[in-house]
Parts: structure tokens; sequence; C-alpha cells
């Protein structure tokens, strides 16, 4: 009995290193994306991420992990210009967006990045945000460092149904269908917000 309580309390305690460590299922060993770029630093988990260069839909330059995704709390989506004809996601977070109000650009911050950076220009991309009224960053980049940066969220192809939901000043992360019901998307924001804004669900779930 007691060798049976130990081995549960070790795989409980395993349970948040998983979920820390959930943003690439691989590991560091067998994805390529470790071995042939740089790696960021300074976060929880920056050696996940590569250590590039971004452009938004404004063409302002950003480092992608240091500026944009270290301890902050964010939402990475994953779509293209052509991608949106044959599996639309944009709508669906635009409500996301509603929900989270004017916490967005503050302190919860929503990036798009492009599945097909040798295609989607900036331009491109502000001309794809103002279509749908969406009010984040729409990122794009040298072809291959997105490449880099999309292999660290394990997203293959030019579609990609997952958002990853993370805050990455407590190292934690979790994903959803990007077409899943917007609020189940803006609870896992409320999920892993501190403070004030933390909240384990945001309605009654008989109430949906």
């Amino acid at each position: 009995m007691k060798s049976r309580r130990a081995f549960l309390a070790s795989v409980a305690a395993a349970v948040p290193v998983v979920a820390t460590a959930g943003v690439a299922s691989k590991s560091k060993e067998d994805n390529p994306a470790f071995k042939s770029c740089p790696r960021a630093t300074g976060g929880k988990n920056a050696s996940r991420f590569p250590q590039v260069v971004v452009r938004d839909q404004n063409n302002r330059k950003a480092w992608f992990y240091e500026e944009l995704i270290r301890d902050k709390l964010v939402l990475v989506n994953f779509t293209s210009v052509k991608g949106e004809q044959y599996y639309p996601i944009l709508s669906n977070l635009v409500k996301v967006q509603e929900m989270i109000g004017d916490r967005l650009n503050k302190d919860v911050f929503m990036y798009t990045i492009t599945t097909s950076p040798h295609i989607d220009t900036p331009e491109n991309l502000r001309v794809l945000a103002d279509r749908y009224g969406a009010k984040w960053q729409f990122l794009s980049g040298e072809p291959g460092d997105i490449r880099e940066i999309l292999a660290s969220f394990n997203a293959r192809g030019t579609m990609h149904a997952l958002t990853w939901i993370g805050n990455e000043k407590i190292g934690r992360w979790m994903n959803k269908p990007s077409r899943l019901h917007p609020l189940y998307i803006a609870e896992a924001v409320a999920r892993l917000s501190t403070g004030k804004h933390h909240k384990p669900f945001l309605v009654d779930m008989r109430s949906v």
C-alpha cells in the first residue's frame, strides 16, 4: 500500500511539469527545431523557442520570444491569408478578443503567426486583420525563422487548428481548438491569469 501511495504521489507531482513543458511535446533531442537555430534566453520556457526576429502587420520588428512572449500572458494562433479561405479561425478569435476586452495589448497579448511566410507580407496581413477587425498582432518574417517558430508549437502544414494560451511569467501553457466556442478559449486566459483576473471558470457550466 505504501509503495502504491508513493507511486501515485510521484505521478501527481509530475503533472505540473508536463503542463509547463507542453509547448512542444517532442524532446529537444528529437525535435530538429532545437538543433538548427539559436535558442531564446531569459524565460521559463525560453529554450523551447528560437531566437528570431518577426515583423507585424505594421512592419514593426521584434524579437519573438524576448519581446513578445517572455513574462507575458499570450494567445498564439496560426493561419494564413489563403488558409482563412479553407479553414477560417479569425472570426471566432475576434469574439475571444471581445471577451478579453480592455485587457488586450495591456496584460493579455494575441498573436497570429502566418503559416505561409513566403507569401504573406506585412501588408497582406494588415489587410487580413482589418477585414476581421482584429486588434492584435499578425506576424511574419523570414520563412526559415517562421518555420522555427511553427516547429516550437508543433504546427505543421499551412493550417493548424490549435490556439496556444500561455502565461510565460509562471511557465504554464495549454491549448484549445481555434474554432472552439470562444467562451472556453477566453476561460483558458482567465485560468492562466494571476491576481484579480484569475478565474477557474467564467460561467456556471450548466448555463452554457
